[in-house]
């Protein structure tokens, strides 16, 4: 339940990160980089800001990865779900109804009079 609730967070704040202007990051940044002491103009102060700007790169390059292995994986489950078994299939007396090429082959033996499946 905890854990849920650290994620609902982490997503909404990664939602709210994308609506802000580069201005208002700037913004923020420089809040941030103020809290921590460092004094605008300096150079602790210019490696925070480089640091924040670095940690938000990071974090949009994992998310951006993040969506690819699922694009991946959506693909992959696709592709499983439309594979066709290239084996013949078989009826009672061993006779093939369906080529390497999935072609209906027709019923085999006395009284098949089967009209194949292609046929409208």
């Amino acid at each position: 339940m905890i854990m849920l609730r650290y994620m609902a967070i982490a997503f909404f704040a990664l939602m709210l990160a994308g609506c802000v202007s580069p201005e208002e990051q700037r913004a923020m940044d420089q809040d941030k980089c103020s809290s921590f002491g460092f004094a605008q103009g300096t150079d602790a102060f210019a490696n925070c800001m480089m640091q924040q700007d670095s940690q938000r790169a990071d974090l949009e390059q994992r998310q951006w990865e993040a969506d690819e292995r699922a694009d991946a994986e959506r693909s992959q489950q696709r592709s499983r779900d439309n594979y066709i078994d290239p084996t013949p299939q078989y009826d009672r007396d061993g006779n093939p109804n369906f080529d390497t090429q999935g072609n209906y082959q027709g019923c085999h033996g006395i009284g098949c009079e089967v009209d194949t499946p292609d046929d409208s």
